[in-house]
């Protein structure tokens, strides 16, 4: 199996690779070393391949939605393996490195441009929306380790601005698509503001008039969960206090 994964030209086998070729040490290393022909090749700095695939997702010829019954409209199995290709290679740099390289100079730009377009900037390129919903899916994920490594005040940051986006999804007319990817988006951050992020999940629930998919509902509800769990402790820790 190992040996199909290798040497796969996907994506994901590329990250895997590079992951692979800068964490394997000692006899481990020589032996990927001589099976992959490592030596034949120069190293891959990661930044330069993070940045290839982001540019890959956007110049991804026929990108479009794909309807799913369960998730609404979702996105494509290519541009998933770019997203978990990424989430990959920024995980192993690390938080600071991806939020400060990553998410503030690729990601937020991109849906700056977006939602100048929209406005009606004349000077600002075309963004199509399942661009910005793949950007979208992808802080959210990339924002889940900045909570794994104790970073949750720049995650709540993060988590302000897209809930401030959704909050004013009805009245910008945001599409349908781009408002699921930030719920989504907005679910996996969901523990750096539980009690915030659930009221703003609960209020686009009520405001919208579309069908909202299962795997929608199944997150506002852990999201509500969790926000009750955080409820509870802060009760249980007044009642005790002297």
């Amino acid at each position: 199996m190992w040996r199909e994964v290798f040497l796969s030209q996907s994506a994901i086998s590329q990250a895997m690779q590079l992951v692979a070729r800068q964490r394997a040490r000692g006899e481990v290393l020589n032996c990927l070393r001589a099976f992959l022909s490592w030596e034949k090749n120069a190293p891959i700095d990661v930044g330069i391949v993070v940045s290839k695939l982001l540019l890959t997702i956007q110049l991804c010829p026929k990108t479009e939605f794909q309807a799913s019954e369960e998730f609404g409209e979702d996105l494509s199995a290519n541009i998933w393996e770019y997203i978990f290709a990424i989430d990959l290679l920024c995980c192993h740099q690390r938080w600071i490195w991806t939020h400060d390289n990553i998410i503030s100079k690729e990601l937020w730009p991109v849906m700056d441009k977006w939602i100048k377009y929209r406005k009606g900037h004349s000077n600002i390129a075309y963004t199509p929306d399942v661009i910005v919903a793949s950007v979208l899916r992808l802080i959210g994920r990339l924002g889940q380790l900045g909570l794994k490594e104790g970073f949750p005040t720049a995650v709540k940051n993060i988590s302000s601005v897209i809930g401030m986006f959704i909050q004013h999804a009805q009245d910008e007319d945001i599409p349908w698509g781009v408002q699921l990817a930030a719920v989504y988006a907005l679910c996996d951050l969901s523990p750096s503001n539980p009690a915030e992020i659930s009221k703003i999940l609960e209020a686009w629930r009520t405001q919208t008039s579309n069908t909202i998919p299962s795997a929608i509902v199944s997150c506002l509800e852990e999201v509500g969960s969790l926000s009750a769990d955080g409820s509870a402790v802060s009760t249980s820790a007044g009642d005790s206090a002297p």
